[in-house]
């Protein structure tokens, strides 16, 4: 087992949650046991709820979702934790996180399980995710908005394949997708940050795959001309086909 630097500094601040840091510390080790995570080497992403660092298991590169127990970034989650069928019954802030962490690591399998091209669900243990890495020894895939495109049409039309997949055939909608919860590598889009994607049948899944079209449309329209009625039509004539 061994640690980096830059991991020992992300779990060791000092925080009213520290005794639950240690707990993430827990989870690693759990991991590292079962064999599913051999080496943490460094950060690819930071973001406001948790940081996902690369990693190795054997020869495979893995990356690593730490979910911080001590964020506040977590109050709206009730939007979309409300409608599912399996809510924890304590209601403090590490299970909710650890309820929040297993619902991306089981949207991440229905939705690969669907086809749908995210990232291979590997392990979870608490508020830690193993999954596919995206990239290769040099560097870590782009997001969609840094990513240098050379066939946008391509591209959009595969994540449009993407989000049919995942609300006909996964019967699920993303709610907050954009050009940065999507990565590109080798020309191909893969979705990323599930955590908050909601089943077909929540009342707002709808609204919420609106949302997901006009985000989509709004940063293609940069490259060419496109509508969301387009896409929304597209949804509507392909479902009985994906089905």
């Amino acid at each position: 087992m061994k640690w980096k630097p830059e991991l020992e500094e992300f779990l060791s601040g000092k925080t009213e949650g520290e005794v639950f840091e240690k707990s993430t510390i827990f989870n690693i080790l759990k991991l590292m046991n079962k064999g599913e995570v051999e080496t943490i080497d460094f950060p690819i992403s930071t973001g406001k709820e948790g940081n996902v660092f690369r990693g190795r298991k054997g020869k495979q590169l893995i990356a690593v979702k730490i979910y911080r127990i001590n964020t506040i970034t977590f109050r709206n989650i009730s939007n979309y934790l409300k409608y599912e069928e399996r809510l924890p019954k304590k209601r403090d802030r590490r299970s909710i996180i650890y309820a929040w962490a297993q619902k991306e690591f089981s949207n991440l399998k229905k939705l690969y399980d669907a086809g749908v091209r995210v990232p291979e669900p590997i392990a979870m243990e608490g508020n830690v995710i193993v999954m596919e890495y995206i990239g290769d020894e040099e560097i870590a895939a782009p997001l969609l908005k840094d990513a240098e495109i050379n066939d946008a049409r391509k591209i959009f039309e595969e994540i449009v394949e993407n989000i049919l997949l995942m609300y006909q055939k996964a019967h699920l909608v993303h709610a907050d997708l954009s050009e940065y919860n999507i990565l590109v590598w080798d020309e191909e889009p893969v979705i990323i940050d599930v955590g908050q994607t909601v089943r077909r049948s929540n009342p707002m899944a709808f609204s919420f795959l609106e949302r997901d079209v006009e985000n989509l449309v709004h940063f293609f329209k940069k490259f060419f001309p496109v509508e969301k009625d387009y896409v929304m039509k597209k949804l509507q004539e392909d479902e009985h086909e994906v089905c």
